[in-house]
């Protein structure tokens, strides 16, 4: 079994590799960084690098990992299974927004790895699945909300996709730097207007 310090010490490696990839992808673009690139910006040996990746395919796809893990919904699952329909409401946006925070690190080329991510049936695919799931599990808590008279009758679906407009269009103009946007901020007070909106009045 291996040690703590070595998994730590294996986490802490190819994390400094997919940051110097990160960078190295954002000056010169996917198509034209090479290893040799990746290898200069990390620091580190040749050989340690291809100790861990062994193409610059292989690095590609474990930042594609970081955003299409199908892990996740089930995670979110688990942490929306307690609690009224608001707070797990509440608990999902500060899930979104640490998620975003983690993936800060891939700003610089965020937009490039999507459109590669797109071309690839298997992860359009796996995509679809969560998204679909994250829909159906947000829609639930709506539906409850409804039942549980916190809030009005509505159309459960349509709210449910007015809140994913929101999640999505906020992380777009935050990806692509359009404006300068406070994700934190944004997206709090997008979901809050249409919760307001919803909400029995007392």
């Amino acid at each position: 079994m291996p040690r703590k310090e070595n998994i730590q010490n294996i986490a802490k490696r190819k994390e400094q590799i997919l940051k110097a990839a990160v960078t190295a992808f954002a000056r010169s673009g996917l198509k034209d960084t090479s290893m040799n690139d990746i290898v200069r910006e990390s620091g580190m040996s040749k050989g340690a690098i291809y100790w861990y990746y062994k193409s610059k395919d292989e690095i590609i796809a474990e930042l594609l990992n970081e955003f299409f893990d199908p892990e996740d919904i089930k995670k979110v699952e688990v942490m929306l299974s307690t609690g009224a329909p608001l707070q797990k409401i509440e608990k999902l946006v500060d899930y979104m927004i640490d998620e975003m925070n983690q993936m800060r690190r891939f700003r610089p080329v965020i937009q490039e790895l999507f459109v590669l991510a797109f071309r690839d049936e298997k992860i359009r695919r796996m995509t679809k699945k969560s998204f679909q799931a994250s829909v159906a599990l947000l829609q639930g808590i709506i539906e409850e909300g409804i039942k549980s008279k916190q809030f009005r009758r509505v159309d459960p679906y349509h709210v449910t996709l007015a809140i994913f407009e929101i999640i999505e269009s906020t992380a777009l103009f935050w990806s692509l730097d359009l404006i300068d946007v406070d994700f934190d901020k944004q997206l709090r007070g997008g979901i809050d207007l249409i919760l307001d909106s919803i909400k029995v009045k007392k």
